[in-house]
């Protein structure tokens, strides 16, 4: 008996313990399914916090990039507003300078002109005077003191009754110096008394210089002589305050409307800037006498280029003219050769082929050649397209490949254009960045610019040309600055009314 109360005993004892094991096992399943539970729940508010904070931070950053943008289309538009402001002021500030003609013609002289010279240390002057006793410069350097006398070849003159033509250069300038000068004579009168600084730059190293072209004083059908007088005064009165360091002022033709207007020569010449720069004038189409301007002007030819400017280096063979004793001629910056053609001469043109092979041969070892002349080998303007490239493109194109030059500068079409390095066939270099702001090096071939008018005395629209690659018409006058080194020419051209950046380029020589 006993015993099977101790055997039913250990039954309910290992029943109670199953039991037990049992509800230990449902426990810890219950508890794992509870942890697998939370664990799931927490991995899940965890992608949701981490989607939350996704959201949150592209809604922040697309917050940001609109603010951004916002700031930036605020800024692009406050630097818009910044910079036509600054064209009003340019333009408010581009005041006539109103005192330069009183000072020339409170003396006897006239048409008083200051001209680049053959060599870096001269200075060529030209004048009219009322005494035919030649007349005299009187040339002051200003830091030392040392006064030189300069006596002038005095002819009478053929285009003015009355006056006589002086032609003087002075030697010996060194840069960074100023000197006082003035020309005349005590029968005839002096002129006032002008200021004229050398840049004070080593021209071996590099050398700044601008170009204008087509003042055209006196041919706005619009407008009075005056307004294109002025427009030309505000030009060269910016471009010698702007541009201190230029060492010159090239004019690439037309200085006048009719080459036999005195008064227009004078609204030319007569301006204080133009005392204090030489200027490098070119021979333009309305300079010299042809059959149709005589016709329609009614009065023949004469010196009147000749008389009003005094240039280095004139040649007596090439580029002249029966009314005029023009001629191509040339000078020497530093390592550039600049060749002026007169590309209005009553000759042949191809003359030019003997010409400028005669003056590289002299100078051989130049590593920059310009040529400057009025009429452009390839126009941007329709009319004259055909007429100028029948005998203007083709001769051009001979010299600049047979003697290696770097570039043209012309001028004759009241727009502005920059052609592709050209070869002696007029045909296009490939492969070269065309763009504004391009570089090209060792380029192959010539590039031709054609610089627009200085006055605005006429706008000519711009027309494809298979050989421009940069070409355009802003309605404002232009002019060019060319910063010059050995290894380096970059051209950029201004509006001048705004004096804002239009185009530029540069050719590089490794």
């Amino acid at each position: 008996m006993k015993k099977n109360i101790k055997g039913g005993r250990t039954l309910i004892t290992s029943a109670v313990l199953l039991l037990l094991v049992i509800a230990g096992a449902w426990v810890l399943k219950e508890r794992s399914e509870d942890r697998k539970a939370a664990e799931a729940a927490a991995l899940q508010a965890e992608q949701e916090a981490e989607e939350a904070a996704a959201l949150k931070a592209e809604q922040e950053a697309q917050k940001a990039a609109e603010q951004t943008a916002q700031e930036a289309a605020q800024q692009a538009e406050q630097q818009a507003a910044d910079e036509t402001a600054r064209q009003e002021q340019e333009r408010a500030s581009f005041v006539t300078d109103y005192e330069s003609m009183p000072l020339l013609n409170t003396t006897p002289i006239r048409n008083l002109s200051l001209e680049i010279g053959g060599t870096e240390d001269e200075i060529r002057l030209n004048w009219m005077s009322p005494d035919g006793n030649p007349g005299k410069v009187s040339w002051y350097t200003v830091q030392t003191g040392d006064l030189q006398t300069v006596d002038a070849q005095c002819t009478a003159s053929v285009t003015t009754p009355g006056y006589y033509v002086n032609k003087a250069a002075v030697t010996g300038l060194e840069p960074g110096m100023t000197y006082a000068y003035k020309v005349g004579n005590d029968a005839g009168g002096w002129s006032p008394e002008y200021h004229y600084t050398v840049p004070d730059v080593n021209t071996d190293e590099g050398f700044t210089f601008l170009v204008t072209s087509d003042a055209e004083i006196g041919q706005d059908q619009y407008n009075e002589m005056q307004v294109t007088v002025d427009d030309w005064d505000r030009t060269v009165t910016r471009l010698t305050d702007y541009v201190p360091e230029a060492q010159f002022l090239i004019h690439a033709g037309d200085q006048v409307g009719q080459f036999g207007s005195l008064e227009q020569y004078a609204g030319f010449l007569d301006h204080l800037a133009l005392y204090k720069i030489p200027l490098a004038p070119v021979v333009g189409n309305h300079d010299v006498a042809n059959e149709d301007m005589v016709e329609e002007l009614g009065y023949g030819a004469g010196p009147y280029f000749y008389e009003h400017f005094n240039v280095p280096n004139r040649s007596e063979q090439y580029g002249t003219n029966n009314g005029d004793q023009t001629g191509d001629y040339y000078f020497i910056r530093g390592d550039v050769l600049f060749i002026v053609l007169n590309s209005c001469t009553e000759q042949e043109t191809d003359i030019h082929e003997q010409y400028v092979p005669q003056v590289v041969a002299q100078h051989p070892d130049t590593k920059w050649r310009v040529i400057i002349q009025h009429y452009p080998a390839y126009s941007g303007v329709q009319k004259y397209q055909e007429k100028l490239d029948a005998w203007i493109r083709n001769s051009l194109a001979y010299i600049c490949e047979d003697n290696d030059i770097d570039l043209v500068i012309s001028g004759h079409d009241a727009a502005y254009s920059r052609s592709a390095f050209t070869n002696r066939r007029c045909e296009r270099y490939e492969g070269y960045d065309y763009s504004s702001g391009g570089v090209a090096v060792n380029p192959e071939g010539t590039m031709h610019v054609t610089c627009s008018t200085a006055t605005g005395s006429v706008y000519h629209d711009s027309a494809p040309n298979e050989n421009l690659v940069f070409q355009g018409q802003p309605q404002e006058p232009m002019a060019l600055r060319i910063d010059v080194t050995d290894t380096e020419l970059h051209l950029r051209a201004y509006v001048m009314d705004s004096w804002t950046l239009y185009d530029e380029y540069t050719i590089q020589k490794t």
